[in-house]
């Protein structure tokens, strides 16, 4: 199988380390996983999908990395995720998980926060289905917003992908108050 172009820039996006400890929220069926485990020969991956049917592919599509307790995946919402049982990440990604943009996720955002270790990063990653510049503008202006409603300080760049469409790529940090 094929990796989709979008989620190789996403993992790039990553900026990963051998050792990190990452989470993948809306892992589906792994792909993106494998990826990442390829780059993490001393760190953990945590991939989170509200699709038991997902989550059981995920792991069979990684199962030697699971197998070797380098890999996880948990079938939960994000908003229902125990911050405390999973522990704390270097590194957060989505792609085209929806709940970012479509609404405040202010419970989805609190979760992270409590996921993301401070000097860690969040990626969010979408390929809008309406490439119509107006709709990618509106998109980038919520997730800035909710992003930092929730305490974050993010950016947003575009990524121009081989068969033309366009993705939009949010990375953001926690804001760490003067001597935090």
């Amino acid at each position: 199988m094929s990796v989709p172009e979008r989620l190789t820039v996403a993992v790039g996006l990553l900026d990963l380390r051998p050792e990190d400890r990452v989470l993948e929220i809306g892992c589906g069926r792994g792909v993106a996983a494998g990826l990442i485990l390829e780059r993490l020969p001393r760190g953990e991956f945590v991939g989170l999908d509200r699709s038991e049917v997902a989550v059981a592919a995920a792991s069979g599509r990684n199962a030697e990395a699971v197998s070797a307790g380098r890999a996880t995946f948990v079938h939960t919402a994000l908003a229902d995720a125990d911050p405390d049982a999973l522990g704390r990440f270097d590194k957060i990604l989505a792609v085209d998980v929806n709940v970012f943009w479509t609404g405040p996720a202010a419970r989805e955002l609190e979760v992270v926060t409590r996921l993301l270790r401070p000097s860690g990063s969040l990626v969010l990653c979408y390929v809008p289905p309406d490439p119509d510049p107006a709709q990618v503008t509106k998109v980038k202006g919520l997730l800035l917003t909710h992003l930092s409603d929730a305490g974050f300080i993010a950016t947003a760049t575009t990524h121009a992908l081989a068969d033309g469409a366009s993705m939009l790529a949010v990375v953001g940090a926690v804001a760490q108050l003067p001597g935090g």
